[in-house]
């Protein structure tokens, strides 16, 4: 995940005053933001079974989404979306399924600039219409606000001054309701979109859960063109790990392969599998960073709400054009390029041996799961979602079983 740089990191700062100003909240009910947020959190979580299905409709809710929830998810997206290649072009056609408030054109529009400026066309689809109004006004607030200084009174305006670039349409309805088989985006998005809709699928049910992925993957592909892209993103939760393994197969049977953050389209080494046997830990594709570089009228309303976030996390996957036969991976390998394979650290860095000598991350890659090991400073520098170059040492670590591997 790639750190804020200071552009975005400025504009995600000033995102949560232009919140405050576009909804504004009474001062008797500001009080109890803290209290909302707290309640939104645990229907999201613990409460699940409590939460209705346009749980958005409710102004309290929708408030406490908007001040603390959608700040962090856009966090998450600008820390994502500048790792990924979304080759956008003028014209080009995004879906984004389960849209709230614009996630995903908000979070594009702070961390892509170099997007600003092309025509783009968004259809946002949602089941709760106040969700899809406040993010329409939200955009339209951004967008304004990163416009040049009004002009001084009775100056004429510039001839053919753009409106902005970006189309947006919002399509209040359910996804059963949406024709999927459009095949015309450039990129199809579902962001913490599935961790609700599989919600009365049992975790013992790896049939149904299955059956939910394939149907799934089914429809994304159906609405992205040919060479279009999906992009799935999620919290970075056991269950979650577990549909993004299972969607990954499903759209590879698509013809669509993954790009990130597999490095292959081989089994992946992490299925999330419920464990065997009691007390013994489960594996997940997920991945963690610190939020020292978030807001920190955001870090501020965490506490308030008594959940403070040092660390963030995610599961994700971005899938690629449909394509013939295209190779699990590479060809004939010489015995140097063997030794040498892509890897992507998804840990957090630890102890690796006993005398505190070596500290490792694990990382995934076409060989399965590997411990990376190193200096201290080396590995800590290696940040989830680094893509690394490295050999193998011929060790096995001994507590995971997974190869040992360096960085050259």
């Amino acid at each position: 995940m790639t750190k804020l740089d200071d552009h975005t990191r400025r504009d995600l700062e000033a995102l949560l005053p232009l919140i405050e100003k576009t909804f504004p909240i009474p001062p008797r009910f500001r009080r109890g933001l803290g209290n909302d947020v707290a309640e939104l959190s645990r229907l999201l979580t613990s409460a699940r079974g409590e939460r209705a299905l346009a749980y958005l409709n409710r102004p309290p809710l929708l408030s406490a989404y908007l001040y603390y929830f959608l700040p962090w998810n856009l966090y998450r997206l600008c820390r994502l979306i500048p790792s990924l290649d979304l080759p956008l072009a003028p014209g080009d056609t995004i879906i984004d399924l389960g849209s709230g408030p614009l996630s995903f054109p908000i979070g594009l529009w702070l961390c892509r600039r170099d997007l600003r400026a092309v025509p783009l066309k968004f259809r946002c689809l949602d089941h709760s219409r106040g969700a899809l109004e406040a993010g329409k006004k939200l955009f339209a607030a951004l967008y304004s606000a990163a416009q040049p200084a009004p002009r001084p009174a009775g100056a004429a305006a510039p001839q053919g001054e753009p409106d902005c670039p970006w189309a947006i349409t919002t399509i209040h309805g359910d996804l059963g309701q949406f024709h999927s088989h459009m095949r015309e985006a450039a990129l199809v998005t579902a962001l913490n979109l599935y961790n609700e809709l599989s919600q009365p699928i049992s975790p013992g049910n790896d049939a149904g859960q299955r059956r939910f992925a394939d149907k799934q993957a089914a429809l994304l592909s159906g609405f992205a063109a040919g060479g279009g892209r999906l992009l799935v993103v999620e919290p970075g939760t056991p269950p979650s790990g577990r549909f993004i393994t299972l969607l990954r197969e499903a759209l590879i049977g698509q013809g669509r392969p993954p790009l990130a953050p597999c490095t292959h389209s081989l089994p992946c080494p992490f299925p999330a599998l419920r464990p065997p046997a009691a007390g013994r830990d489960t594996k997940w594709c997920h991945f963690a960073f610190d939020t020292e570089d978030a807001p920190a009228g955001l870090h501020r309303l965490s506490a308030a709400a008594g959940i403070p976030k040092e660390r963030a996390t995610l599961s994700f996957l971005l899938a690629g054009p449909q394509g013939p036969g295209q190779p699990k991976h590479g060809g004939p390998q010489s015995p140097a390029e063997q030794k040498a394979r892509i890897v992507r650290v998804i840990s957090s860095p630890f102890p690796a041996r006993a005398d505190g000598q070596a500290w490792g991350r694990y990382a995934c890659g076409e060989q399965g799961m590997v411990l990376l090991r190193g200096a201290k400073t080396a590995v800590e520098a290696a940040e989830p979602g680094t893509l690394l170059a490295v050999r193998s040492t011929g060790e096995r670590d001994p507590k995971s079983g997974a190869p040992v591997v360096t960085a050259p």
